[in-house]
Parts: structure tokens; C-alpha cells; sequence
């Protein structure tokens, strides 16, 4: 499908009926989808590629492989290459990939921060573990073996 500020009502309604049909399970109605499409703002949410007069993709952001639903909040828009390139990945694999490349677009932090990660924050090997408590001057440290 093609982005565009005016979205033709028989395309979007072929086009969710593939989709609909592609997920087996759950219907998209017809203004959800055109809802994520104008609400995407013309951007991939994995990348923020300009989709504007392009193809695009809904992609499912918890893929239906791996158990995700076919339901609104598990939508996005996403560029051709994006969704290509995060197939059946879990989303968490897929935006940590995309944030190492610098894509921080809002649903990569979203789903960084869902699961406790900070991208922006570069930890040391040496760092403690964000769940034990600091070590005090009085405390030994932990052994090591070389």
C-alpha cells in the first residue's frame, strides 16, 4: 500500500482484508487501519523513513509467529526493508538491533524502556548488575578467576 494524506476506502478495505486473512484470527476494521496510517505520521516506526508516496507495511509489532496478536496495539507502519529485516524476530532483538544502528525512533524506546534497557547509556564490563546494591568501602569484592 502506498502512503498518502488521502487514503482511497477500497484499498484500505482490500488491504486489511489481507491482512485480516493473512493473521487468521481477529478483524482490523477498516478506520483502525487508516487511523495507525495517518496517526504514523508518514514515518516507519522502526527506522522513521519517510513513507510519504511510498510502500509500506503494517507490520505486526509482536509477530504472529511468535504468538502476537492481531490487534491495533500490536501494529505499526513499517518501511519495506524494516520489515523485512525483522521477520519473526521478537521486537525486543529487533529494536535493540535498531538502536545500535541509531535508530531511536518512539517505538524503539518504548520497547527498550518496557523491558528496563537504556540504550542511551553504554555500560562498563565492570558495572554491577543494576539489580545488587553498590558496593560500600567496607565491602570486599567479589572473587574473580582468570
Amino acid at each position: 500500500m502506498r502512503y498518502d494524506d488521502f487514503l482511497d476506502a477500497d484499498s484500505l478495505a482490500r488491504y486489511a482484508a489481507a491482512l485480516n486473512q493473512r493473521a487468521g484470527g481477529g478483524q482490523i476494521q477498516l478506520d483502525d487501519l487508516r487511523h495507525l496510517i495517518l496517526d504514523s505520521g508518514g514515518r516507519c516506526a522502526w527506522c522513521g523513513a519517510d513513507l510519504r508516496r511510498v510502500d509500506f507495511e503494517v507490520d505486526h509489532v509482536q509477530p504472529l509467529a511468535r504468538g502476537g496478536a492481531h490487534v491495533l496495539a500490536n501494529l505499526a507502519l513499517a518501511c519495506w526493508p524494516c520489515n523485512r529485516q525483522k521477520a519473526a524476530k521478537s521486537p525486543i532483538q529487533f529494536a535493540q538491533e535498531q538502536a545500535v544502528r541509531g535508530q531511536r525512533t518512539p517505538l524503539v524506546l518504548r520497547l527498550l524502556a518496557a523491558h528496563g534497557l537504556d540504550v542511551l547509556t553504554q555500560r562498563t564490563l565492570f558495572d554491577p548488575p543494576s539489580s545488587s546494591p553498590p558496593l560500600s568501602d567496607d565491602d570486599e569484592p567479589p572473587p574473580y578467576r582468570w
